[in-house]
């Protein structure tokens, strides 16, 4: 009895920790568009110092940038300190230890991408990479808490079977996970490409859906709302499938807090064409979205976590 005390204590611990470094993580997820959003992406023209200093001399811009790279360095030291406990730890190591070595090639791929954002002057393709590439970091941080927290439960169950979770029912909840995924890509564009106000006015575009106009940047406004339109109806067609399915109420409930996010998230892109990008509003965008792509997940996760619990309960004829 003691042995699976101290088992429920060790996964109860590593359940905390994990699941603050992926608060953590997603409030480097504001932090970074915060950063763009104040026109700091370039106030440090080198990399990994600023100025060649660790300490430069500060002014706002350069705070921000700094502060980013600390921050997110020291985010870098709690998964080092979590990868070695892991690794340094036979049952963790058994459980944990594909997750985090996919955590610390995600984090190496994390700092190279900010290298490159740095060097190559806010290139829109390294931009970019670097947000999915934080977003991939941050499911995966998310995805080690869950799965701590039902071992801390002394649950005996697998955390998921790849058959509870590649159900042909699942297919309007992987449609959603990818309908979101490109929306942020094309979020991604408009900011990289400077196309916050390409379009003065919602919900049409200069005045027509479809604008027959010659910059590039509206076309890019344009593709990024039609966007959230199809992640909308694809939203509503998961929800209306998963209550007519009696999918398990939590994951039912996730879906109905991502139709929530997804109004919010449409009431901020109104609010940052009528305000002229207000830098909170900008940053809290990109924000919801991933917070929409968090519970979107979530939703089919809790459902084949569900479907493996049931599977491997069902008695043997």
């Amino acid at each position: 009895m003691n042995s699976n005390l101290d088992l429920s204590s060790k996964f109860r611990l590593f359940y905390k920790i994990s699941l603050f470094l992926s608060i953590l993580i997603f409030l480097n997820l504001l932090y970074g568009p915060l950063v763009r959003a104040t026109g700091s992406g370039l106030a440090c023209p080198d990399w990994p110092f600023c100025f060649g200093k660790i300490f430069p001399t500060f002014d706002f811009q350069i705070f921000m940038e700094v502060s980013h790279r600390y921050y997110s360095g020291f985010l870098g030291l709690i998964l080092l300190g979590l990868t070695i406990w892991t690794f340094a730890d036979k049952l963790l190591r058994k459980e944990f230890g594909i997750y985090l070595g996919l955590a610390v090639l995600l984090l190496i791929s994390q700092i190279n991408l900010g290298r490159l954002t740095v060097t190559l002057k806010l290139d829109p393709t390294s931009v970019n990479l670097h947000l999915l590439n934080a977003i991939a970091f941050f499911l995966v941080i998310l995805t080690v808490s869950i799965d701590a927290r039902n071992k801390a439960q002394d649950r005996k169950e697998s955390f998921i079977k790849p058959d509870s979770l590649f159900r042909k029912d699942n297919v309007f909840l992987f449609l959603l996970l990818i309908g979101i995924v490109i929306q942020i890509i094309l979020g991604g564009r408009v900011s990289s490409h400077y196309a916050g106000l390409a379009c003065p006015d919602f919900p049409t575009c200069w005045g027509q859906w479809i604008p027959d106009h010659p910059l590039e940047i509206v076309k890019i406004q344009v593709f990024h709302r039609f966007g959230a339109y199809s992640v909308a109806l694809l939203l509503a067609i998961a929800l209306g499938f998963a209550i007519w399915k009696q999918f398990p109420t939590m994951s039912r409930r996730f879906l109905q807090i991502s139709m929530y996010l997804l109004v919010a998230q449409i009431i901020l892109g109104i609010l940052n064409v009528f305000f002229g990008l207000p830098k909170l509003v900008t940053a809290l965008h990109t924000g919801f979205a991933v917070l929409l792509l968090t519970f979107s997940y979530l939703s089919l996760i809790s459902r084949a976590i569900v479907l493996t619990s049931e599977t491997e309960r069902r008695p043997e004829r």
